[in-house]
């Protein structure tokens, strides 16, 4: 009985199996059927999920599910397309056997073609007479032929009388090759970088790539600079979560040409062991950005051989510090944890500061740890008045003379009066206590501790005028403001001639001042119909009633009235005794750019009397993937080009090469310094290139 309901169970399930077996469509010119076999013939196309094939002549087992099809054979898959003069393939297994065509997987880039090429399901891929690349020109830029290919997905590469090939030209040949063929990703060695640099000569360099585990990996990359001696590049990468990654990254060398030299001798010595360390942390609560050097004159020298393009993009790379600047005088490292609940913020900070014009004289301010917690504007109960708060305590201290710890607390209370859609007016009073207690000061100030309150009192007026539409949607946005600003010690204000009376100035924001100002400020906006600003004109000024004057005028203006337009220029104006307002600093940009990303620039800086600089850019694309550009700076006080670069590239899907000159202005009795670099970046086998991404002498992973 047992027995008989297992097998009524079994024939069930057979059947129930059949009757939800998904048969393929097929479409064709003529076509026959005997029993599960269908034969079409003449523009055949049998489709189903994630499938696609097209042939001349195609036979379909509906039962085995195995489909044999030649002429024009083009496969399409959710991974992939296939061609080739015939092919056997498995819907079921997706097993692939290609006689005479090609492989082409899409992520990563990768394609296989020859005489003979078999796929057993997604694991395991051989071929006899085959071509191996992950470039898609043709030919391509690179390729590897072997008479025997094995590859393991996710595995090595294993290939027996292999040619390696650039474009139709066979560099080596070896009887048998061992390579990372990365569909997943793996450990192995990445392709050589390769570079040249006036100042450190011929660079080869071996990455070798370790994954550590699902979010982590390593690269260590061993490379040699011909006049300095041997560079060691190592970088963790992590993944904690979807919203937490980040990088470390040690650089380190033993310098054997310890300076730069010139006719008269060595110029200044640079240790001969000299590092540079540099973590970054992107999260949601929890970032930092740490950049330590060995010694000022790291950047100035060499310079790190650190991308930041192939870590974490859209992080802060970058813009804190401008690693390729070899005339940054700080480096600037910060940690940063922030939350909030119901509206209150609370922040973790430090900051450390490395001087970078001079070694280490004890005197560059930290600020390690700054606390923050800040309260959202939000509503008095039962009351029209709005409340904010904030305050803030720091620590600081230098090497040699000063331990401090600086205290900042502030609340506002504003009663904003709305007549909508007419005009806003907030009228606000601000009190803010400060203080600053010293543990070490030496002789530089008088006291041990400094504490003071200040009280503001203001009120604002806005509102905004629009015009009607004109053009194609455009209109016209007017945003008038005015406010009224009163500034005060309580207790009274300093006195300039009592050196007594001074408050400590360490951080920005610490020069505070009686100030009675009317402020004016007035923002015109051109906006298309979609709200955005294709011209915009804001004018800012303020009348000192302690001055009896009007102080600066501030006027910006931006343009963008077309995709390959982009301008902005920002003037101020200042008024001397008896003298009517005068540009005293002004800035000009001007950018445009065509459909095929040629682009044009120029700029003008402006510092009455002592600095004027003019800049200029252009970046042309000559033919496709080469690409010229040259960028100047011109001092036109001291009649002297200041910094300029000339560069020549060429991109391809999977290789370029860059060329560059750059030529930088002397400084602290050092002559100009002309550097030229040559560095080549080839696609590693199973790497992916975009060529559209600017490249130096890296390999990515």
């Amino acid at each position: 009985m047992q027995r008989l309901v297992f097998l009524i169970a079994l024939i069930l399930f057979s059947l129930y199996g059949l009757a939800y077996a998904k048969m393929l469509d097929v479409e064709a010119d003529e076509m026959f059927r005997t029993g599960p076999r269908i034969e079409a013939y003449g523009n055949v196309v049998v489709t189903g999920d994630d499938l696609t094939l097209k042939a001349d002549y195609v036979v379909y087992d509906t039962v085995s599910e195995d489909i044999w099809a030649t002429g024009n054979c083009n496969l399409k898959e959710a991974k992939g397309e296939v061609n080739s003069e015939a092919l056997s393939y498995n819907a079921k297994r997706k097993d692939l056997h290609v006689q005479n065509g090609s492989i082409l997987g899409y992520k990563p880039a990768v394609k296989i073609s020859g005489e003979s090429i078999t796929r057993y399901s997604d694991d395991y891929i051989t071929g006899r007479s085959v071509e191996y690349t992950n470039c898609l020109g043709s030919p391509p830029d690179w390729s590897i032929d072997a008479d025997e290919l094995d590859i393991p997905v996710g595995g090595y590469g294993d290939a027996k009388d292999a040619r390696f090939k650039v474009h139709e030209w066979t560099l080596f040949k070896s009887p048998y090759l061992l390579f990372p063929a990365e569909l997943n990703r793996h450990s192995g060695l990445l392709f050589s970088e390769m570079g040249h640099g006036s100042d450190y000569g011929y660079r080869f360099g071996v990455p070798v790539y370790i994954v550590l585990g699902r979010s982590l990996d390593a690269t260590i990359t061993p490379t040699w600079l011909s006049t300095r001696g041997l560079l060691m590049k190592n970088e963790l990468r992590y993944s904690l979560d979807y919203d937490q990654n980040g990088i470390m990254y040690l650089e380190t060398l033993h310098d054997r040409l310890g300076g730069e030299k010139s006719d008269g001798g060595v110029l200044k010595t640079i240790p001969d062991d000299r590092w540079f360390f540099k973590s970054e942390q992107s999260g949601k609560f929890l970032n930092w950005d740490i950049n330590l050097v060995s010694n000022p004159d790291y950047f100035r020298d060499i310079g790190t051989f650190y991308d930041s393009k192939f870590i974490n993009p859209g992080t802060s790379s970058g813009e804190i510090n401008q690693l390729d600047d070899s005339k940054l005088d700080v480096l600037i490292s910060r940690v940063q944890w922030v939350n909030s609940y119901q509206g209150i913020s609370l922040a973790l900070s430090g900051q450390w500061k490395q001087d970078l014009t001079q070694d280490d004289n004890g005197k560059t301010l930290q600020e390690l740890p700054r606390l923050t917690a800040r309260m959202r504007e939000r509503a008095i109960p039962d009351t029209p008045l709005q409340t904010s708060a904030e305050f803030t305590s720091v620590s600081l201290y230098t090497q040699d003379s000063i331990e401090a710890r600086k205290d900042n607390g502030q609340i506002e209370v504003s009663w904003p009066f709305y007549v909508f859609p007419y005009f806003t007016f907030r009228p606000y009073m601000k009190e803010t206590y400060r203080d600053t207690v010293f543990s070490e000061r030496k002789d530089l100030f008088s006291d041990s501790t400094y504490a003071e309150n200040w009280e503001e009192r203001g009120a604002s007026l806005s509102t905004t005028f629009y015009s009607s539409r004109f053009g194609s949607g455009l209109y016209h946005q007017v945003i008038p403001q005015i406010s009224l600003v009163y500034l005060s010690r309580l207790g009274g204000n300093y006195n300039a001639n009592n050196p007594g009376d001074t408050f400590p100035q360490l951080l920005t924001g610490d020069d505070l001042a009686k100030t009675y100002n009317t402020v004016l400020s007035l923002s015109n906006y051109i906006r298309n119909k979609d709200g955005l600003s294709l011209a915009d004109v804001t004018v800012d000024s303020y009348y000192s009633h302690i001055e009896k004057q009007w102080n600066e005028i501030d006027v910006r203006i931006n343009l963008h009235p077309f995709p390959w337009l982009t301008a902005s220029h920002i003037d101020t104006l200042s008024k001397e005794p008896g003298r009517p307002f005068a540009t005293s600093e002004h800035s000009s940009a001007i950018t445009f750019t065509d459909t095929r990303g040629d682009t044009f620039s120029f700029g003008e800086e402006y510092n009455n009397p002592a600095e004027e600089l003019i800049t200029s850019g252009i970046h042309a694309k000559l033919v496709q993937g080469l690409t010229a550009g040259y960028d100047v700076k011109y001092d036109s006080v001291n009649h002297q080009i200041d910094d300029q670069t000339q560069a020549l590239s060429y991109n391809s899907q999977c290789w370029a090469i860059v060329a560059e000159r750059r030529v930088e202005l002397s400084q602290n009795l050092m002559p100009r310094k002309t550097t030229w670099s040559l560095n080549v970046k080839l696609l590693g086998i199973g790497d992916v290139f975009n060529a559209n991404t600017p490249t130096t002498g890296t390999t990515s992973k």
